[in-house]
């Protein structure tokens, strides 16, 4: 019995007819009953990633929906007899879909909607649909290969897109670009319409205008750039996103869950992001007046982050924070962007 229909064309890969990729969108119900996880292609399962993904899915579902990279699956054998003329591919409920990239977000939704007692929004969360990439006639080595690309080296934006866009600040497209498959970035949350944040009711880790200035000064030691280091970032493109997609993805693993409340920690001001990113640059980013580069084993540099006690009542911030809407319901502290440096001095000092 054919039960699941997904609609669009299969894509010749690279002139070869045994192989092909379609792009289309499934219903969360679909994608949940239809995946396989493969433990010989993916590793193993972070659960430690999970409540981080929850925490997003019960933040956005009710405002403007769930936004989440592409889910990448393989069809294992021919999907001729199953597609048709009107470019439909009617999946049997015998087949099952690879999953090559998307199980933490696909176990995040299934611990999700096992907590929706009303069954109207449950019913809704299943039937919103979200993008999919299957690919078709790959080998097992193939799905590993295509499995370490996407999650070792995340190429998941060509050199190509770049030449759409010369006449923008390459790195306002990087940012984008970064966000749109980061799901550390997502989970963390960047608002992009907003340039301020209403703390402390918005939780958000930062504005894609300051994320835009933590990365220039994880790459570069600085917030502005000038054409020739526009030029690196050009040149390096697939590189700078697949190491940026992994650093946020290592820097939230190691940082308390939610660190955009700033009624619990320091991390969501843009002081304390500004120190993380000369820790971060002055600890693994390798100095070249041509290229950026980065050592090897960063990541436990990163790690080390995790160490610290970053909540706002550790005495070791004290001297940094100053109260914000005093004598109110929304009284919080503040650190001002002017404390980075400083701020740097005391990490640095924690884990040296």
């Amino acid at each position: 019995m054919f039960n699941v229909k997904v609609l669009g064309t299969i894509d010749i890969i690279n002139s070869n007819n045994e192989k092909g990729v379609l792009s289309s969108q499934m219903r969360v119900k679909d994608i949940l009953g239809l995946h396989e996880i493969d433990k010989t292609i993916n590793r193993d399962i972070s659960y430690s990633r999970l409540p981080k993904i929850v925490s997003y899915l019960e933040d956005e579902d009710t405002k403007t929906g769930i936004f989440f990279p592409a889910f990448v699956f393989s069809f294992r054998g021919n999907p001729l007899p199953y597609y048709h003329n009107n470019f439909e591919l009617e999946i049997p409920e015998d087949k099952r879909l690879i999953v090559i990239d998307g199980q933490h977000r696909i176990k995040a939704l299934e611990r999700y909607i096992e907590k929706i007692s009303e069954t109207s929004k449950k019913e809704l969360i299943l039937n919103s649909c979200l993008t999919v990439q299957i690919y078709f006639g790959l080998t097992l080595e193939d799905e590993k290969r295509l499995f370490a690309d996407i999650n070792s080296n995340a190429k998941k934006v060509s050199m190509s897109l770049i030449t759409k866009f010369d006449s923008r600040d390459i790195l306002n497209v990087l940012i984008t670009e970064l966000y749109n498959v980061s799901d550390a970035l997502q989970v963390a949350k960047i608002e992009f319409e907003k340039s301020r944040l209403a703390r402390p009711n918005n939780d958000a880790f930062s504005t894609s205008m300051r994320l835009k200035g933590l990365v220039a000064i994880i790459l570069f030691g600085k917030k502005s750039l000038n054409s020739r280091e526009l030029e690196i970032l050009k040149k390096q493109y697939d590189d700078v996103i697949s190491f940026l997609s992994k650093l946020f993805e290592e820097l939230f693993r190691a940082l308390p869950t939610n660190p955009g409340n700033v009624l619990k920690s320091i991390l969501g001001h843009y002081g304390t992001q500004q120190a993380l990113g000369y820790y971060i640059h002055n600890s693994i980013i390798l100095r070249n007046s041509n290229t950026v580069s980065w050592v090897n084993n960063w990541e436990e540099e990163i790690e080390q982050l995790g160490s610290i006690d970053w909540t706002v009542t550790n005495p070791l911030w004290k001297k940094f924070l100053d109260v914000n809407r005093k004598n109110t319901s929304y009284e919080y502290f503040v650190i001002s962007e002017f404390s980075a440096d400083k701020l740097y001095e005391v990490i640095k000092k924690q884990l040296y």
